[in-house]
């Protein structure tokens, strides 16, 4: 059983200066659909059982997206 779950977008790529409580970071993020993560898991071998991806609340900057995957027996 695998359980992902994170931001999802359309493709961006984010490259954030400061995350919460504004402490200085440096990363990259590339935020995929979630149709490409079910993709990916799918060719990974995997399963899809439940996927979840709610509509962002009012002035969130970002979606997230919850996957439920297992290993077919």
């Amino acid at each position: 059983m695998l359980m992902l779950a994170g931001h999802v977008g359309n493709g961006e790529h984010v490259r954030p200066t400061r995350a919460y409580g504004d402490h200085p970071v440096s990363f990259e993020s590339y935020l995929l659909p979630p149709d490409r993560i079910a993709e990916l898991l799918d060719r990974a071998g995997l399963v899809v059982m439940t996927r979840v991806v709610p509509k962002p609340e009012e002035g969130a900057k970002r979606r997230t997206g919850t996957f439920l995957a297992c290993k077919p027996k």
